[in-house]
């Protein structure tokens, strides 16, 4: 354990891959190290990252994560509140817009497992059911903790791979990156089954059963385990070992009888167990049950004898999942509805000061036993939960569930107000999971609006308009992105804070379609009524996002000082605030006015840090700048290639705002490189997409460089059209430019 890595143990269905990893435990302890165990579930009930609360909660754990400096503790408290910071529930919707901090929050996590000063060994089983958030954070953990003793041990079922098609893509990337160890278990031979059988059952079987055994369960450990089990269980029974022949047919008759073995009461007890999905209390089971508290510790007690059931962590949980399976499919669908309406109301007792861990199971309860309404309020409140995690994915499951229940309701206002409800929440974790030109937000953003105006919901309207602006606007339809922040303008209160929102939004789609004084004068707006707010829509706040981009139409209005001051305010107030997505806007705004300007040291500094902060916190979208911009930097072969890939990813990701100005600098780069046809292209492109998408301001620019390729009367033509349409924009420094060109 030099340095961190993560091994997995592969299998079909068995017990093998469990024992070979709890016996690397006992040698990593027997060495001194940490050992902190936890599985996956294949239900849904659990919270994201639920796996990693587990592993914080080790004794060893948790004494370093209290340790830890302030501000790496309060991002643990997300996950596992210690008490003393907010924790999850306090994170709220403004861990959904600042989704930059999903860095930080992995940083704290990761601090708090290696925290210990020992070496540590984090056990994870059945890999196949793990969220994508645990395995997102797994691979940041390993990767940032490139010096600490660690690994993760985990187990895999590859015959249940189908059920979450991320990890196949997950094990691929960790495998390339060589941080992957892989073991496969393959099933026992006669010889292999019969040593284990022998060590089940204490005896040595006869050969007819060895041969019998083995054609029964195909050489599977937890096959043959289960089998063997019955048996000793029947002899328990009758006292007859001769009587008790091997079971002979499926796994699942095999499993049904080792139920039937039980006496009612426990097998009572193990379909209400069964009904809860996932690991279990006494105390919850005993709130659920029929039967009186004593009953039920004595049926728990003869399942855990029996083996069907196993201590795990503060509770119990099924020997494996397929008991649990087995059990669940012998409760009638009446029984079962009453089961989970039980269990929902246990819990919330149980929780009854604090609900939010258990969340998404009291939704998942209730969906099932027929109360939608109160599955719909949980699983709200989980979406949420989840959100503070920055599990946007998990976040976005759980409001679809929501939304598929409501809109099961009847038509009418109440429906429709709840359907409003789950869609404005849901709008926020999709902005971050799949960026502004996600078709997905788009439609949810689509139907908010309507939903809002047939119901006389401004607020709601407003939020809409705005997330429904950036999402059109990033696309590249400014004119339709403007029409949408002019509707927003016209149902806003005038000097409210909302309004400073939908100032900023008005003012950057005009900068867009050539308006330049038109949008300084929102741009001030906004600065002066939203200050401190965040516009959710984009992740900003309009004062910072405001003043950088006012930089641009200062400038275009031969404001250059102006221009520079907007610059540093923007870039300055960033600082103060702590807030690196709003610093990576400034900064990115910033190297685009350094660029206009031709101020290569500032532009080479400003994109340096931008790249830095860029990787740090995993902004994409402000990557592809730094690649364009630090690109048209070098002015070689390899600037031209760095920004031919910013615009390509742009591209790819539907991000066609600016892509006029994009293909210039590539036009611009094509040209130093000696490629003029590629530079012409580049340049052509540029107009035609420019016009179809109403991207106006660097038209002008782009006419009089094309113009370069022209011959002289269509070059002076072009020249002057372009110094009229600069004219027309007020854009003082283009038409200089033009103007310089014709007289030259």
């Amino acid at each position: 354990m030099g340095r961190p890595c993560l091994a997995v143990v592969r299998g079909d269905g068995g017990v093998g891959k469990t024992r070979l990893v709890a016996e690397l435990a006992q040698v990593a302890r027997s060495h001194g190290a940490v050992v902190a165990s936890t599985q996956c579930f294949a239900s849904s009930g659990r919270l994201a990252l639920a796996p990693v609360a587990d592993w914080l909660r080790d004794p060893a754990v948790g004494s370093a994560a209290a340790a830890l400096d302030p501000v790496w503790r309060a991002e643990v408290d997300r996950l596992v509140p210690s008490g003393t910071g907010r924790g999850a529930s306090g994170a709220g919707s403004l861990a959904v817009v600042d989704a930059w901090q999903r860095h930080r929050f992995f940083e704290g996590l990761a601090r708090a497992l290696i925290g210990a000063k020992r070496p540590m060994l984090l056990v994870l089983d059945n890999l196949q059911w793990c969220d994508q958030e645990t395995l997102a954070f797994l691979a940041f953990c390993l990767r940032r903790s490139a010096d600490a003793p660690l690994m993760v041990a985990g187990t895999l079922r590859t015959d249940s791979l189908g059920n979450e098609p991320g990890l196949a893509g997950w094990t691929a990337r960790m495998r390339a990156a060589g941080m992957l160890t892989e073991l496969s278990l393959s099933p026992l031979e006669v010889t292999g089954t019969a040593r284990l059988a022998a060590a089940i059952a204490g005896r040595p079987l006869a050969g007819d059963d060895i041969e019998l055994l083995h054609a029964t369960t195909g050489g599977f450990p937890l096959y043959v385990v289960e089998a063997v089990r019955g048996t000793v269980d029947a002899v328990r029974e009758t006292g007859d070992a001769a009587g008790a022949p091997i079971p002979a047919g499926d796994l699942t008759a095999v499993l049904r009888n080792r139920f039937e073995q039980a006496t009612p009461a426990a097998q009572e007890v193990a379909q209400l167990a069964a009904a809860v999905g996932r690991d279990f209390t006494l105390d919850l089971l005993t709130e659920a049950s029929d039967l009186d508290a004593a009953a039920v510790v004595r049926a728990v007690d003869e399942l855990w004898r029996r083996r069907i059931m196993r201590e795990f962590s503060d509770g119990y949980d099924f020997a494996h999942d397929l008991l649990r399976e087995t059990a669940y499919a012998q409760i009638s669908p009446p029984t079962r509805w009453l089961l989970h309406r039980r269990l929902a109301q246990g819990l919330e007792l149980i929780h009854a000061e604090d609900t939010d861990p258990v969340s998404a199971q009291l939704a998942e309860q209730y969906a099932r036993g027929g109360r939608g309404q109160r599955a719909v309020a949980y699983y709200r409140r989980a979406a949420d939960v989840a959100a503070a995690r920055f599990a946007h994915g998990e976040a976005i499951r759980l409001h679809r569930a929501a939304l598929s229940i409501v809109r099961t309701l009847p038509e009418g206002s109440v429906r429709d107000g709840h359907e409003l409800a789950v869609l404005e929440a849901m709008a926020a974790p999709l902005n971050a999971r799949y960026g502004y030109s996600s078709p997905r937000l788009r439609e949810v953003l689509d139907r908010s609006i309507a939903l809002a105006e047939a119901h006389g919901r401004t607020d709601s309207m407003l939020t809409a308009l705005l997330g429904l602006w950036a999402s059109l606007f990033v696309q590249g339809h400014t004119a339709a992105a403007h029409r949408t922040a002019a509707r927003a303008l016209a149902l806003a209160e005038p000097d409210s804070e909302p309004a400073g929102s939908v100032h900023f939004a008005f003012g950057g789609s005009a900068v867009s379609l050539g308006r330049p004084a038109e949008a300084v004068r929102h741009f001030e707006l906004a600065a002066t009524l939203a200050q401190g707010a965040h516009l959710l829509s984009v992740g900003t706040r309009p004062d910072v996002h405001g003043k950088a981009w006012a930089a641009h139409a200062h400038w275009l209005l031969g404001h250059d000082d102006e221009a520079l001051r907007c610059c540093h305010d923007a870039i300055t107030l960033a600082r103060t605030l702590d807030h690196p997505y709003s610093l990576a806007v400034a900064l990115s705004y910033a190297a685009i006015t350094h660029q206009l300007r031709r101020r290569l040291p500032e532009l080479r500094d400003t994109v340096a840090e931008l790249g830095e902060l860029c990787d740090r916190y995993g902004f994409a979208y402000y990557r592809e700048w730094v690649l364009v911009l630090g690109g048209w930097c070098r002015a070689d072969d390899t600037g031209l290639s760095l920004a031919r890939r910013g615009i390509d990813n742009l591209k790819s990701a539907g991000s066609f705002a600016r892509m006029p100005y994009w293909l210039s600098l590539l036009a611009d780069l094509s040209a130093g490189n000696h490629r003029p046809g590629a530079a012409r292209a580049a340049l052509d492109a540029a107009l035609v997409g420019g016009q179809a998408r109403a991207d106006l301001w660097w038209i002008p620019e782009v006419m009089r460089l094309r113009a370069v390729y022209d011959d002289r009367e269509p070059a002076l033509s072009r020249l002057r059209c372009a110094a009229e349409m600069a004219s027309a924009h007020g854009s003082v420094a283009l038409l200089r430019r033009c103007e310089h060109d014709l007289a030259r």
